[in-house]
């Protein structure tokens, strides 16, 4: 869960995606483990597309 938190406050996509639970009401706990699931989606789409992470510039 570390890296998850640590990844939301250096990437700003990241960071808009955690907001915006926020913004819904989610407690903390619940925005991180929401982002961590999204996160996951992502490295699945990745590996599955044979893709490399890019940030966004």
């Amino acid at each position: 869960m570390v890296a998850v938190a640590h990844h939301i406050w250096e990437v700003p996509e990241s960071r808009a995606y955690y907001e915006k639970k926020r913004a819904e009401g989610k407690r903390h706990n619940q925005a991180v483990r929401s982002m961590a699931r999204h996160s996951v989606r992502v490295i699945w789409s990745m590996i599955k597309q044979g893709r490399d992470y890019k940030l966004r510039e």
